[in-house]
């Protein structure tokens, strides 16, 4: 006997349809990868910065054809800068999402959450901004990062403060949470094995606008150099906070404070200070020179050191899938063979813990502008 279908039993069937299509990806067509940064609040600013060079990036990898004839489509969600936030964040996006690859975040708290649900779901986690060192040296098999770690930023600040400056006596003042933590202890470690003092060393809140305590308790030493571990919101008003009390002495600073809204918010007071430059236009050669008039053209604006790592965070993703498709490997296996590229950031790659190997550079505010230190 022959059944015939009426409109409910059609209606039933479209759906259960679409739940098997969805169960498969939204989209053959595409390969997605998630990112995670705060796109809102007081750190936006990096991770606006890193979306815009994470975009530009696709956009180029899918004007070149894509990766086998697949297109790359972006997946953003907002933490906020909250760690609880990133966590679910991810989550969203590798189990309802069906992203491949997870792109993020900025602060080292919320991109450690994030890494713990990334290697739980075997999904490669890629941070370009996140610079705390545990995050690619707890043995997590699926965790990356294209950008300079901390133990290398603060080293190399701590040995141009003692060996080029002549420092003996600094004061620390550094933000509480993992990034600035991290930071302080590493450059003082450094600092005492090179015969430096380490004065005062005192924690601030993020989100704090008024630093004259902090600044009260290390002003009475006299110490010869200030090291500000923190984002540029705060340490642009530390900066100028400190001048307005008559401190004068040299202002060192990590990549937290290479954004232009540290120069915005210090203004003449930034003059000096020296911090760490991971992103060098010139390293980037030709390459960076097309991305510089390609972010100028599209967004108005020069692009600072996260959105360049983004733009190289894409084209490493890039990289991985097409070896991925072309090897019949894993995805995380194809990520962990790049021991070496050359992005606009210039030429990097991953050691075996996936962290990256490229040295740090200096640069030092002269005009307004970073630049950089010769002969560090």
């Amino acid at each position: 006997m022959t059944r015939s279908f009426g409109l409910p039993q059609f209606v039933a069937l479209l759906v259960l349809a679409a739940i098997i299509w969805a169960g498969f990806g939204i989209g053959v067509n595409t390969l997605r990868i998630g990112v995670i940064a705060p796109f809102t609040g007081p750190t936006s600013i990096y991770g606006i910065s890193m979306r815009n060079g994470i975009r530009l990036a696709a956009d180029a990898v899918n004007a070149g054809g894509g990766i086998a004839g697949q297109r790359l489509e972006l997946v953003f969600a907002d933490d906020a800068n909250d760690k609880i936030t990133a966590a679910e964040a991810a989550r969203n996006l590798i189990y309802r999402e069906n992203v491949k690859l997870v792109i993020g975040t900025v602060s080292s708290d919320a991109t450690m959450n994030v890494q713990r649900v990334c290697e739980k779901a075997r999904i490669p986690m890629l941070t370009s901004v996140s610079t705390n060192p545990f995050i690619t040296r707890v043995g997590f098999r699926y965790s990356f990062r294209c950008l300079t770690d901390d133990t290398v930023q603060a080293s190399e600040l701590a040995s141009f403060a003692v060996r080029t400056l002549q420092l003996r006596r600094v004061a620390i003042l550094h933000d509480s949470n993992k990034y600035g933590s991290m930071g302080a202890r590493v450059y003082a470690a450094r600092a005492a094995e090179l015969g430096q003092s380490i004065v005062e060393n005192v924690a601030f809140d993020g989100g704090t606008v008024n630093f004259t305590k902090h600044l009260e308790s290390i002003r009475p030493l006299n110490p010869d150099g200030l090291l500000i571990w923190g984002l540029a919101q705060e340490s642009g008003l530390i900066v100028r906070q400190a001048r307005e009390l008559g401190m004068r002495m040299p202002v060192l600073g990590g990549d937290g404070m290479a954004p232009a809204a540290f120069l915005d918010l210090a203004g003449p007071a930034a003059e000096g200070a020296v911090v760490t430059m991971p992103f060098n236009p010139a390293k980037g050669g030709q390459t960076a020179k097309a991305f510089m008039e390609r972010f100028r053209g599209t967004f108005g604006s020069d692009p600072d050191s996260f959105a360049a790592h983004g733009f190289d965070a894409i084209h490493l993703a890039a990289s991985a899938l097409r070896s991925s498709a072309e090897r019949g490997i894993p995805l995380r296996d194809a990520l962990a063979a790049i021991a070496s590229y050359d992005g606009v950031t210039g030429k990097g790659g991953f050691d075996a813990s996936g962290n990256e190997t490229r040295p740090v550079e200096l640069a030092r505010i002269q005009g307004g502008r970073f630049v950089p230190v010769t002969g560090q």
